[in-house]
């Protein structure tokens, strides 16, 4: 047997290991439902940013918890997690359908003559068209719409675009658009968006893909991170430490919704807004850290004289 394997604990072993580091938990039965719904592995990823040494995870971390720190704190930036799954996957489900739309409309009508252009090589990088048959059409080959089509045009390879990309996931549209060989393709599509250089438009849709896959795999999203910094473009200016943060990524998420639909980006202003009050309510510490963090801002409140 491996040495240094570590052994399931049970939820009252779990309960003092919490205290031991400093977590107030006043009442044990509370404790114990919340780690019986969110699990003590997961509650310590929000119990994280209470500790003394946040955000050490080096051979310096402690897990000593600030003092007056209370596991209902940790169960409050945990459900404020939640609460920014659910509002992103909303809206982000909008932005997806809009470039989706961009890239057959322009393209399918650019190739009007060939309606499977995502498959020519002399349109689309070579790698990705050999790619496409095991990787890609494999999966969408058994949706009931490609099944009908093949059936009814059986000497077709592929359905044409304007069906084969309704299911294409995201992971492959970014992938096709950065595909394209030719950058007047790639423009179409980001002018469209008001994005005049392609490959900041790449990196905007880089960073709704990539919140997108953790909103949909539950990642923690108040401490996400993009493996690569965004460039500078229509979206804002990102400098220093932070650019690589959820900040970052939500303020591209509000300025390509806003361009799809100005009322749903100050929707989703609104719902973060809300989210983050709530949150605060429960947990006022964490204000500094969510905006540093997230960049949501809630409006000071002035009250009249």
């Amino acid at each position: 047997m491996a040495k240094n394997v570590k052994k399931a604990t049970t939820v009252a072993d779990q309960i003092s290991k919490m205290r031991s580091r400093g977590v107030v938990i006043a009442d044990a039965k509370k404790a114990e439902e919340y780690l019986l719904d969110i699990g003590y592995y997961r509650l310590g990823f929000y119990l994280f940013p209470f500790e003394v040494t946040y955000p050490e995870l080096g051979k310096r971390r402690r897990h000593r918890v600030k003092p007056g720190t209370r596991i209902e704190d940790a169960v409050a930036l945990y459900y404020f997690d939640f609460d920014l799954r659910n509002i992103l996957n909303r809206y982000l489900s909008r932005i997806e359908v809009a470039i989706r739309t961009t890239m057959i409309y322009q393209l399918s009508n650019k190739y009007s003559s060939n309606p499977t252009w995502f498959v020519d090589t002399g349109v689309v990088d070579a790698q990705f068209v050999a790619d496409f048959p095991t990787k890609v059409y494999k999966t969408i080959r058994e949706k009931d719409v490609i099944k009908r089509h093949h059936r009814r045009y059986p000497a077709d390879v592929y359905a044409p675009a304007w069906k084969t990309m309704e299911f294409m996931v995201f992971g492959n549209l970014t992938t096709l658009y950065d595909s394209l060989l030719l950058n007047d393709d790639r423009r179409l599509i980001s002018l469209h968006f008001g994005v005049t250089q392609t490959n900041v438009f790449f990196d905007y849709i880089e960073a709704v893909r990539l919140v997108r896959n953790a909103c949909a795999h539950g990642n923690v999203l108040f401490d996400f991170n993009l493996y690569t910094s965004v460039s500078n473009g229509p979206a804002g200016r990102f400098t220093g430490a932070g650019r690589h943060n959820l900040g970052v990524a939500l303020e591209v998420v509000k300025y390509l919704l806003k361009t799809v639909s100005p009322n749903r980006c100050y929707e989703l202003e609104q719902d973060l807004i809300k989210a983050a009050q709530t949150l605060y309510g429960k947990c006022p510490s964490l204000e500094p850290l969510i905006e540093l963090k997230t960049g949501i801002k809630v409006p000071i409140v002035t009250q009249k004289a």
